[in-house]
């Protein structure tokens, strides 16, 4: 990736809780990049990803201003698995290459990068290491219920998209069971926050 630099793909399932770790590991002054919130970023700002959108979906896609309309697309991308393959071959290179410019541009040696697709859209190949946030379906379910107010089915619907959390621990080098409360995920973050400072430094 870039010379000198330690790059940490943290990922998980839809529900898992890799946001709220993302967001204790910057408190504690890592730098973090958020794939999907980069993504969001990029349908609006980027002219060439949109055109590669409209011509993959139709026009349907954009709104009344001619800027991506995010629920459309969000449900046309999880209609179907050749439509959500379709959209990750046009949207992934995109996003890897911002962030790819930004990580070369950032003064921290040490970057961590937020994706729930680091697997499936090949990323993970770039990365130093891997951390795998895991919970269990039934937990995940309640908390995207209480977050999202979406129905078990939508929700299990999308978790069909998604990469088996089994196989993604396999190819991690760390994983974080997020199936108990703020103070056990607190421990391991703290924990996981002093092995990446390590790792960082040798």
């Amino acid at each position: 990736m870039s010379k000198g630099k330690l790059i940490v793909g943290i990922t998980g399932g839809i529900g898992s809780g890799k946001t709220v770790i993302c967001k204790m590991l910057a408190k504690r002054g890592f730098k973090v990049y958020n794939a999907d919130l980069v993504a969001k970023s990029l349908y609006l700002k980027d002219k060439k990803l949109v055109k590669s959108l409209v011509n993959a979906f139709g026009k349907d896609i954009l709104n009344f201003k001619g800027k991506i309309n995010l629920h459309k697309l969000k449900e046309i991308i999880f209609l179907n698995k050749k439509n959500y393959k379709t959209i990750n071959k046009i949207v992934h290179p995109a996003v890897i290459d911002y962030l790819n410019k930004e990580i070369k541009k950032s003064k921290y040696d040490l970057v961590l990068i937020e994706s729930a697709v680091l697997f499936e859209s090949g990323y993970y190949k770039s990365f130093d290491y891997i951390v795998s946030v895991y919970a269990d379906k039934r937990i995940r379910t309640k908390r995207l219920i209480l977050r999202d107010e979406s129905s078990k089915n939508e929700i299990h619907h999308l978790m069909k998209f998604q990469l088996d959390d089994k196989k993604k621990m396999e190819m991690s080098d760390f994983v974080i069971m997020n199936n108990k409360g703020l103070d056990e995920l607190k421990k391991q973050v703290d924990f996981l926050s002093r092995v990446l400072k390590a790792l960082h430094v040798n």
